[in-house]
Parts: C-alpha cells; sequence; structure tokens
C-alpha cells in the first residue's frame, strides 16, 4: 500500500503488479500537492508524476503531463486527534485513533458499519451499496463519535472534514477523507444579538436577545473560511476555535427577515483571540426602528394526523418578534368531523378545563398576552371518529388572531390546515401545508410555500442532539427563508443549497417512555422562484440524525402547480376504471389520451410518476389501500382517488 500524501517529494518507491494509490484527501482524478516517482523492478520508470509538487520556496513544480490508468479505486481515510490544531492530518504528530465506529446509511433504510483499524484508517471497497438496489445512490456515513476516546466530558469537536460525510464517489472527486477531532484545549466564542432598550450600547439586566440572527465566522482574514449560523429561537450562537491565542476571528451580525424593525449599532469584531477553555463573549446591540412597527403572527401545524378510533393533535403558534407585549384574541375551528378533547398550554394545563378557553360549536375562542420575543403554544387534542371517516377524507381546522397591540401585517393573522385521514403513522415526514396539488390561480408571487419536518424517537435512549439536512429544490429562492416556529431550541447553518438544523442538548426521550414528549418539528417557508408555470413539481426531502446513528430518511414530498380548474374537471368529466384495482394492472382513462401522470398515498408522498399513451396507464406491485392520481393530458389535469383491493 502506498499512501503518496505521507511521502516527501522526489521519493523513489519500488513496486510491481497493480498499485492502489490512497490518501486523506483527493481532488480530481489526482491528489493534492504531492509528488512521488513510482518505479518498476526492472529500473524503468513508469509513472513519474502524481500531482504537481512545491519547491522549497512553495512554488509548483510542473514537471509535464504524465500518462497512466486510472481506476475508481475504494475509499479510504483516517481519524485522528489534531494535536497540533491546525486543521489537518499530520502523520507521526497528530494521534489517530483506532476502534471507531462509522455508521452507513442508505435512503432505503439499509445500514452497516465500518471500524477504523489499529492505525485509525478505515476502508470501504464499496461492497454495502453492491448489496442494496440498483439505482439506490443516496447514502452516507456518520462518526460516532461515543467510541473515541474516552475523556470524561466528551467534548470533541469536529477541526477537519465533515461529520455525516460521504464515503466514495467517482473517482473519489473533491471528498475530503480525514476527519479529526479536538477533545480539549479549545476556546469558545458566544455570539448573540439583544434589544438595546436604554441605547447605551452594552447588555444590561433585563435586556434580551433577538432571535433569528445570522452570525458570520472568518477565520485569519479569510473570506474562504466564512462560516454562516442563523441562531433561530435562541438567540444565541456558539463557535469553537481550535487555535486558542493564535487564530485571528472576526465576528459579523446581520439581520434575516427582522432587519424592517431594528438596526444593528454594535460594530463587527475584529480579529479577536480565544483562550483555552474560555468564552468570548460577542453581544451585538439592536435598537428598534419605530415602536408603532411591530408585528404578531399565527402558525398552525399538523402534530399528529386523525386516524379513526385515535386522538390527532394540532399544534398552534401565536409569534410575536417585536419588544412589546403583544396582545389580543386567538379563534379556532376545528373540522366537524373532529371533537376537541383537550386544550393544553405549553405548561400542560388543559385551557378549557381552568376556563383560560371557552368553548364554541366547533372549536374554542381565548384571549392571549405573550411578552417580548416569545411565542405562546396551544396543543389542540382532537378525537377521530371510528365510523364515518375513511382513509383519504380530509380534515381542514382553522386558526386566527385578532390582535389588540400594534400589528402592521393582517395578511399573517389566520391560516387554514388540510390534514389527510391516515391508517398508519410515521412520525418522520416532510409535509408543504397546501397538499401535494396547488391551484396555480390560487398561488401568487408574493406567496409562500410552508413545511414541516416531524421526527420523533424511536429508539432506546434519550437522543442527546437532533440534526437535520434537507436540500432545498432548485426552484425555490434561498433569500426568502424564513423560520416559523418549531418543538425545541434550535440553530442553523446554509451551505449551498443545504438546510442544516441542529437541535443542541435537546434530550428528546424514547417513544416508549413518552409518546408526546419523543416527538419534535421544524416548520419554515420559502418562496418558489419567479416563473413557475403550470406542471411544475417541487420536491422537498430531509434527513434526521438522532445523535451519531445512521440517517432517518422522509419520503419525497411533492408539490405540482396544477390549472385552475383541476379538481372541478375531475370530479365531472374524467373517470379511470376499473376502480376498485383488483388484481389488474391497467388503468384507462376517459377524456385524456397522453400525458403524465402522479400516484400519491393518502399523507401527500408521491409514490410513482411517469407517462400514459392511448389514455392507459400501467402500474405494478400497487399494495391495497386508497389513493390518489393526478393525470394531466389534452391541456387539462384531474385528480381522482383510487382504491386497490
Amino acid at each position: 500500500m502506498v499512501t503518496p500524501s505521507t511521502l516527501p517529494p522526489g521519493i523513489q518507491v519500488y513496486l510491481t503488479g497493480r498499485i492502489p494509490l490512497s490518501g486523506d484527501n483527493y481532488a480530481g482524478i489526482g491528489l493534492r500537492n504531492t509528488q512521488a516517482t513510482l518505479t518498476a523492478s526492472d529500473g524503468t520508470t513508469t509513472i513519474t508524476e502524481l500531482s504537481d509538487g512545491r519547491d522549497f520556496q512553495g512554488n509548483s513544480i510542473d514537471d509535464g503531463p504524465t500518462d497512466y490508468f486510472v481506476l475508481e479505486s475504494p475509499s479510504y481515510g483516517v481519524i485522528y486527534i489534531d494535536d497540533n490544531l491546525n486543521g489537518q492530518y499530520d502523520a507521526g504528530i497528530d494521534t489517530f485513533l483506532p476502534q471507531v465506529r462509522i455508521n452507513l446509511y442508505d435512503s432505503a433504510g439499509n445500514t452497516d458499519f465500518l471500524m477504523t483499524n489499529e492505525t485509525g484508517w478505515w476502508y470501504f471497497d464499496n461492497s454495502f451499496l453492491q448489496n442494496n438496489s440498483p439505482g439506490n445512490f443516496t447514502y452516507g456515513a456518520i462518526i460516532d463519535v461515543n467510541t473515541l476516546p474516552a475523556n470524561g466530558t466528551r467534548t470533541y469537536q469536529l477541526t477537519d472534514g465533515d461529520n455525516p460525510f460521504i464515503p466514495n464517489g467517482t473517482l473519489a472527486f473533491n471528498f475530503n477523507m480525514s476527519h479529526g477531532f479536538v477533545s480539549s484545549d479549545f476556546g469558545t466564542i458566544e455570539a448573540s444579538a439583544f434589544l438595546d432598550e436604554n441605547n447605551n450600547g452594552m447588555r444590561d439586566t433585563n435586556e434580551v436577545n433577538v432571535p433569528y440572527v445570522d452570525f458570520e465566522f472568518i477565520k485569519d482574514n479569510d473570506p474562504t473560511s466564512a462560516l454562516i449560523i442563523n441562531s433561530g429561537n435562541d438567540g444565541i450562537v456558539r463557535r469553537f476555535d481550535s487555535n486558542p491565542g493564535i487564530q485571528l476571528n472576526d465576528v459579523k451580525a446581520t439581520l434575516t427577515n427582522n432587519s424592517s424593525f431594528y438596526t444593528i449599532t454594535t460594530p463587527d469584531y475584529d480579529d479577536i483571540t480565544t483562550t483555552i477553555n474560555q468564552t468570548f463573549y460577542a453581544p451585538f446591540a439592536l435598537t428598534e426602528n419605530s415602536s408603532s412597527n411591530r408585528d404578531t403572527a399565527v402558525y398552525l401545524t399538523n402534530v399528529a394526523s386523525p386516524n379513526p378510533g385515535f386522538a390527532s393533535r394540532c399544534r398552534i403558534t401565536i409569534d410575536n418578534r417585536s419588544p412589546g407585549i403583544s396582545t389580543g384574541n386567538l379563534q379556532f375551528t376545528a373540522d366537524p368531523n373532529a371533537s376537541i378533547l383537550n386544550v393544553f398550554d405549553q405548561n400542560g394545563n388543559d385551557l378549557l378545563v381552568n376556563g383560560v378557553a371557552t368553548a364554541t360549536t366547533f372549536g374554542f375562542v381565548m384571549n392571549y398576552s405573550i411578552p417580548y420575543f416569545s411565542q405562546k403554544e396551544i396543543d389542540v387534542v382532537m378525537d377521530t371518529p371510528i365510523t364515518g371517516v375513511q382513509m383519504g377524507d380530509v380534515f381542514t381546522h382553522n386558526t386566527t388572531i385578532l390582535p389588540t397591540s400594534i400589528d402592521v401585517d393582517s395578511g399573517n393573522n389566520t391560516q387554514n390546515i388540510d390534514i389527510s385521514v391516515i391508517a398508519s403513522y410515521d412520525p418522520n415526514d416532510i409535509t408543504e401545508i397546501r397538499g401535494p396539488s396547488i391551484p396555480i390561480n390560487l398561488f401568487s408571487t408574493t406567496d409562500f410555500l410552508e413545511y414541516t419536518i416531524r421526527f420523533q424517537n424511536e429508539g432506546t435512549a434519550n437522543a442527546q442532539f437532533v440534526r437535520i439536512l434537507s436540500s432545498i429544490d432548485a426552484m425555490l429562492d434561498l433569500t426568502t427563508l424564513e423560520m416559523l416556529s418549531s418543538s425545541h431550541s434550535y440553530t442553523y447553518t446554509i451551505t449551498g443549497n443545504e438546510l442544516d438544523w441542529y437541535f443542541d442538548n435537546i434530550q428528546l426521550v424514547p417513544q416508549s417512555v413518552d409518546e408526546q414528549a419523543s416527538q419534535g418539528y421544524i416548520k419554515y417557508r420559502i418562496k418558489p422562484r419567479a416563473g413557475f408555470s403550470v406542471g411544475d413539481v417541487i420536491s422537498a426531502q430531509a434527513r434526521i440524525f438522532f445523535d451519531y446513528n445512521p440517517a432517518v430518511f422522509t419520503e419525497e414530498w411533492t408539490s405540482t402547480f396544477d390549472s385552475s380548474a383541476s379538481i372541478n374537471d375531475s370530479r365531472e368529466n374524467v373517470t379511470v376504471y376499473p376502480n376498485p384495482i383488483n388484481n389488474h394492472n391497467e388503468l384507462h382513462i376517459s377524456q385524456l389520451e397522453n400525458g403524465k401522470f402522479e400516484l400519491f398515498g393518502v399523507t401527500g408522498i408521491r409514490l410513482y410518476s411517469g407517462e400514459y399513451h392511448e389514455g392507459v396507464i400501467k402500474l405494478n406491485n400497487l399494495s391495497p389501500g386508497i389513493f390518489f392520481l393526478k393525470v394531466i393530458g389534452n391541456g387539462r389535469s384531474a385528480v381522482i382517488k383510487l382504491i386497490k383491493e
């Protein structure tokens, strides 16, 4: 085995036969900043260059092109303690870590694991992928930090590489295959933003944090090192410095969706250094632009879907992002088929029992008063009848606030939610509030798509942290992203088109201990880019990590922009037969001859999609159940309820 990244320039290596090359960094089809000469046993040089080297002055050396045969190789990597705190693996200096576990996962739910060998290296030969179904290319690996050497507190921080990471790619292109940790001797920067009510530029007692602020961290004045972390609803961000006392750190603050309310008055922090095992505090003062520019919003989230014979649950969130007391009246109306059982506040008090809320015919009303930058959460528990309701029926709930305090935007004072009746329950999913079909005449360029990602700890121990990764569809505009509500405190970052939420120290209990307390969610909204049209499809999916376990993949959710009268057309003119399907594989469509189709489950998840010709759709291996078939053709579209016995 030859590891060129550990060889000095100019060294000669005598090997015969196939020569597998590996290293901790890959770029293109070669290796970075490495120069070596491989010489055959007869003394004739067969490969004189693997990649450009550097001379003693650090200049690049290019001794001309070399032709050599390259195979797609397995992956190698090393896990180590970054003892010299330079963010890269240095053989002979850094401490390698044997017997560290790496959990493998894929989107089909298959899992496996690797262990590092006695010198800290791991080897991935693709056998895990080859054992999976063809075409399943979504996979990854996550290092179980709990298998690193015990140091009392397990405060390991990653200084080199990613976790989770992709263990292989075509020709190992552009993947960093080293993973360095630091277990102590690091400094901490804590950034926060606060409302400076007396305008003195200093945080005083009782001055509160302002949420949803972007904090940018830059190392040694190098813009390429910039990392932006949004404080989420917690208002505080912490960043570790692996080179305390030496590394220069810049911290900048930027307002996101609060920019119309406040102005940052504290200058950026420039060239600060940290101290080992101590925290440098970087508070940013904010002042209110105008006391007459305040707003309260309400959101409605499906927490547990209606299931005949079981209770469902929705959460109402009243959001006060203003520096003043928000007051008003809340009204909730449930679907006539859902009977309200309880209305709980954040402390578990039943508001109907203690008289805070007053029951109405199909809902309740109550007054609210919410402090600065706070959210009031109310859980509505409803009974779903066993008779008169079936899978695929849709329950519609509504909530509205009538503010008595200053409220500049009435457009976010009401919300409806449509929820399909289900027969089974998957607590890890992503959904959009409008459902899979959006009539284009009811959606404008000022409207948002509103997503909810739900998660539940189905393990056997508390989850110390939860991490959610979700790639944003190219049709969505990331600059319009707004966080709405969540079950727990979080921070998030954006890398490229990927959102990364982190729930630190969440202590999420297992489902077997407490069904309700084992669940969580994150809710956000985002606008499509201009130019969307009928037939456009926007997809969403999430990967959910509980501690260092393999990812839990949600089903893919799709939202399709439909023509204005799609539902009416489907009921009056377009039919599908046979329906129920029985054992037939072919469906025949009246009125529409050629076009596209999509098949959805009752929860809105797209199961199949494709084209049909001469009015015939072929569906194979369809399990019994209720489905919704959307067909597009001849300039029209239709949605039809479909039954498979």
